[in-house]
Parts: C-alpha cells; sequence; structure tokens
C-alpha cells in the first residue's frame, strides 16, 4: 500500500499487513525508495532511484518484488501522481455474438 506522508514529499509503503516497507521520497523532482525492516531484504539488488516520477517508482518496486502497489483510500491525488488505469469490464455481448454457451 501506498500513502502519502505529511507535507506530500514522502509516500510510505506498508504490506497489507500494514508492516512499514519503507518510504519513498521526492525531492527536487526525482524520487527515491528507501527500504526499512524486512523490506531491505526483499528489495535487495533494486535499483532505488532516482525516478522521475512515484509511478516510476512504483513500477520498478513491483517489477522488483514480482507483486502489486495500490494505492491507499486517503491518497491524495496530484499532477505529480496521478495514475488512470482503464479496464473494460463490460458484459456486454455484441450484436453478432452468439449467446449459445457451446
Amino acid at each position: 500500500m501506498v500513502n502519502p506522508a505529511a507535507g506530500r514529499n514522502a509516500w510510505l509503503l506498508t504490506d497489507l499487513l500494514g508492516r512499514s516497507m519503507g518510504v519513498i521520497r521526492a525531492d527536487g523532482g526525482k524520487f527515491a525508495v528507501e527500504p526499512e525492516g524486512k523490506a531491505r531484504e526483499t528489495m535487495r539488488g533494486m535499483r532505488c532511484g532516482p525516478f522521475n516520477s512515484l509511478d516510476e517508482a512504483l513500477a520498478t518496486i513491483e517489477t522488483h518484488t514480482r507483486g502489486v502497489c495500490r494505492r491507499g483510500a486517503e491518497s491524495a491525488q496530484g499532477p505529480e501522481t496521478d495514475v488512470v488505469e482503464a479496464t473494460d469490464t463490460s458484459t456486454d455481448i455484441p450484436e453478432k455474438a452468439s449467446t449459445d454457451p457451446t
């Protein structure tokens, strides 16, 4: 989970059990990952920055850990953190498609 810390220059990383995994800090338009606790071992060998965006930092964490970073509900979206994911969840059947399950 990723949630903004006070001051909006840092984002807190926690696992799904609420344990701290570190911080992503922004300084001068660049972002750096600072793992802590058990995440130091998990992220060993991972490039920790500098990144050009928060999304780039999160993508690197996801790739290295083979996991998914999710923004917490209280995550304030600003221009430097906006992420728009489009997923087609429609169940519409095209007009010419068969409705027969066989």
